[in-house]
């Protein structure tokens, strides 16, 4: 019976005279091909992680990209199709098998029913699957050991050495009470103690939000207001108008006293939205950083895209504080 192993790093095991092994976050340990040319990512978290660390062995999107990602992204990987997304609610064993990837890579949370996933799909595929780690704080062990089963040992540890040097920055704001919401009404509100509010986590910020279950839970107006929180960070750049023309929201101290935002999402969300690389920089922004000059830096290295001038200022627009 296999033993459930939460935490383990993903380890390449070369062994003489063929194939190396993956032994991976859940502890399996996956056989791989001689030759790796297509990589297939499993969800979005894995997709943006290929995206930066592989962009010429990836397969594809496994979600759709809005117009302005598209922008954010150089041409080549902007172009790439979608394809199946492995970690979705039905079986897509078929569709992965007609695409004939080399391998599949699951990056995100580390749970019995992930493990469980990827034992299936290698099963039913006959395709290596792995699952990697997600944690914000095991990203330098997972690029440099993904770089070097996929032979990107030199671009591994560059990105593997930017995301060092962010994760050891100081931070330069105090803690906050902090409500995280999706949606053009905000009243999406992330939980704490999940994936999706790790960057705040890792700054020490305290998560508020109503009670419920799941990662997000529908709020309504009263509850932030009794939640007070310190901050709130929209998600959408739609919930600047609830703000603007919703009198309710109005009454939220928060928003009174201009600590409200909506924080980035191009190429991808700087949060979460996926839980991927992406928040390497929403965890810069939010200890203090500048957002301009982080886009300058993070995006050319990270996703190869150098934004432009018009896009650094519209940047600049976005993140300011949002008033009724």
């Amino acid at each position: 019976m296999r033993r459930f192993v939460p935490g383990l790093l993903l380890v390449l095991l070369p062994l003489a005279g063929r194939a190396a092994e993956l032994a991976d976050a859940t502890g399996r340990v996956v056989h791989l091909p001689d030759h790796i040319a297509r990589v297939l990512p499993a969800g979005p978290p894995a997709a943006v992680l290929l995206a930066a660390l592989a962009p010429d062995l990836m397969l594809g999107w496994p979600m759709p990209l809005t117009p302005a990602t598209r922008a954010a992204l150089p041409p080549g990987l902007a172009a790439l199709p979608a394809v199946p997304r492995v970690t979705g609610h039905e079986d897509a064993s078929d569709k992965v098998r007609a695409l004939a990837p080399d391998l599949i890579v699951d990056y995100g949370t580390v749970s019995p029913a992930y493990a469980t996933l990827a034992e299936q799909t290698q099963a039913r595929t006959g395709i290596p699957d792995v699952l990697l780690d997600g944690a914000l704080a095991e990203t330098p062990r997972v690029l440099r050991a993904l770089g070097a089963a996929l032979h990107r040992e030199a671009r591994a540890e560059t990105l593997a050495r930017l995301a060092e040097a962010i994760l050891a920055l100081p931070a330069t704001v105090p803690p906050r009470r902090v409500l995280y919401a999706r949606g053009a009404d905000g009243l999406l509100v992330a939980a704490p103690g999940t994936g999706v509010t790790e960057v705040f986590a890792r700054l020490g910020w305290q998560v508020v939000a109503p009670e419920g279950k799941g990662a997000f839970r529908r709020a309504t107006i009263d509850e932030v207001r009794t939640l007070d929180p310190d901050m709130v960070i929209f998600a959408d750049p739609e919930a600047a108008d609830a703000i603007a023309h919703v009198p309710a929201w109005q009454a939220v101290r928060a928003v009174r006293e201009g600590h409200a935002v909506v924080a980035p999402s191009a190429p991808f969300g700087w949060m979460e939205d996926p839980p991927s690389l992406n928040r390497l920089r929403g965890l810069a922004w939010l200890g203090g950083r500048d957002a301009v000059t982080l886009a300058a830096l993070f995006d050319p290295v990270v996703f190869g895209h150098v934004p432009s001038a018009a896009d650094l200022a519209a940047l600049a627009k976005g993140v300011q504080p949002l008033h009724p």
